[in-house]
């Protein structure tokens, strides 16, 4: 059974400074090994049920690696020392326990990949392509998608507590929406539907539809049902290109959407959240956006430069060889300001569209039809 989500109020609760600083060490290629480190010799939760000296911790061993740890996570803000006793600090606590308030152990587990990884960046730079997201776009048949999304079906599942574990961030973009004055929500791109079942919990009278085109999957849609646990969230299988949304849909949401398409696909995807969407209703995107502050397009930054880093390491590793090898795709696609996005948004009919960072590198993007 999957950990709970955390509900929107306790979201909010948590301090902006907080939470940014837990996914800025995620990115952070020198802190990161220090934190999963830790998370494998079991320091966190040992430390939760209370401070212990470094020879309680290592059995009396003195062990180098327990105490380089301990001395390299505090300064990383994990641990705290006093009196020669190691304790959590509350980074740690809100955000790096299987039972954290906010858990993120998803997205540190997402990032492990990046360790290894980093070292393919100089030579990422140099010899990277540009991308090919044509098969994101109307450019590409609903067949063609259909097959990709099929060869992501391993991908997807693997992702899945990825996506739950960091489905809090994308929701702290809502904390001070009134709910109240939505009737139905729609969520594009939902995976497995966390996003939308803490928007459910936090407003019981939403009637709230999950879109996903892996739900196409029976195995995939079965589990996301189940891990719903009773839920009312409706889960529809659907291309959101070429099949059509539920109607009424006051307040459509697309998270992690637009950082994969290229500008040249990005026009079609947008007039068809204006079509989806109903008069006067509201669209929120949130996704890694740079806003042009320069703390938040640092951490926008740094996460594609892990990305870049990791698709250079993983075709030095196994070089591509079959002409129908996904990976041809790969490539570098800028990530979308918001100021271009808030563009194309009007363009396409939006009015009111407005901006800001939520949790680096995640900023929103919103605007009203």
């Amino acid at each position: 059974m999957p950990t709970p989500l955390p509900s929107l109020a306790a979201i909010a609760r948590v301090p902006h400074d907080l939470l940014a600083a837990a996914v800025a060490l995620c990115l952070d290629p020198v802190a990161l090994p220090v934190l999963l480190q830790a998370l494998d010799l079991d320091l966190l939760s040992r430390l939760a049920r209370g401070p212990a000296t470094l020879g309680e911790l290592a059995d009396g061993t003195g062990d180098v690696a327990l105490e380089m740890t301990l001395e390299l996570g505090r300064g990383f803000g994990l641990f705290t020392l006093c009196d020669d006793r190691h304790g959590l600090t509350d980074l740690a606590t809100t955000c790096f326990l299987a039972t954290s308030p906010l858990r993120l152990l998803g997205l540190v587990d997402r990032h492990r990949r990046y360790v290894a990884a980093i070292a393919a960046l100089p030579d990422a730079l140099h010899s990277t392509p540009r991308a090919d997201r044509r098969v994101w776009s109307q450019q590409a048949d609903q067949g063609a998608q259909a097959d990709y999304f099929r060869a992501r079906a391993g991908f997807n599942e693997a992702s899945r507590d990825y996506f739950r574990d960091t489905a809090a961030l994308l929701a702290r973009a809502h904390c001070e929406r009134d709910l109240a004055a939505h009737r139905v929500v729609c969520d594009i791109g939902a995976g497995p539907a966390a996003f939308a079942a803490i928007l459910k919990s936090a407003a019981p009278h939403l009637q709230v539809h999950a879109a996903e085109v892996t739900y196409k999957d029976p195995a995939y849609l079965a589990t996301t049902a189940a891990d719903l646990q009773g839920l009312e969230v409706a889960l529809h299988p659907v291309n959101v290109l070429h099949e059509p949304l539920p109607p009424a849909i006051d307040l459509l949401t697309a998270n992690r959407l637009f950082s994969g398409l290229g500008r040249d696909g990005a026009e079609g995807w947008a007039r068809r959240l204006h079509a989806a969407l109903a008069p006067g209703g509201t669209l929120a995107l949130v996704d890694f956006f740079a806003t042009g502050e320069p703390a938040h397009d640092r951490s926008v930054a740094a996460l594609v430069a892990l990305w870049m880093a990791w698709n250079r390491h993983e075709l030095q590793r196994a070089p591509i060889v079959e002409a129908h090898d996904d990976r041809r795709a790969w490539g570098w696609n800028p990530p979308w300001r918001c100021d271009e996005l808030s563009d194309l948004l009007a363009r396409v009919g939006f009015r009111d569209v407005r901006s800001r960072s939520v949790v680096p590198p995640f900023a929103l993007v919103e605007a009203r039809k």
